[in-house]
């Protein structure tokens, strides 16, 4: 899906785990709108919404997690599931809806944040369901 890209990320890993830096250099320079951090519960789903006018970043810091994308625009629809044994940046562009789903017995941790053109005071989040509890098995 071109909407939707997996980006290498800076990882330092040693026999304690690993630190990872988030923000590629390019975004730092950039215009970053802010940085929020959800929390998913064991089967929780966050997310089933889109942007118009922001491009979004999210780091799935542990899983599993599933994660689903569709283009509001084509109906392109991917999904994509992470094991969470190394962290993963995924870069969401405009106009594609996007859900992540907690498949882990524990709760885990996505780190995102925002690259936003227009309004600032916008909150441009517009709900658009694509995962539910009783799509997945």
């Amino acid at each position: 899906m071109k909407s939707v890209t997996v980006h290498e990320t800076k990882l330092k890993e040693d026999n304690r785990g690993w630190v990872v830096w988030p923000f590629p250099d390019n975004i730092l320079r950039g215009s970053v709108a802010n940085v929020h951090i959800p929390l998913l519960k064991p089967g929780a789903i966050r997310g089933n919404h889109y942007h118009l006018h922001t491009r979004e970043y999210a780091m799935v810091l542990a899983g599993p997690c599933r994660a689903v994308f569709t283009d509001t625009v084509t109906g392109e629809h991917e999904e994509m599931l992470f094991a969470g044994d190394r962290p993963v940046l995924l870069r969401i562009e405009p106009g594609t809806a996007h859900a992540f789903k907690n498949e882990a017995a524990h709760d885990i941790l996505l780190l995102c944040f925002d690259e936003k053109t227009g309004d600032s005071q916008d909150p441009d989040i517009h709900r658009h369901t694509i995962f539910t509890a009783a799509a997945t098995s």
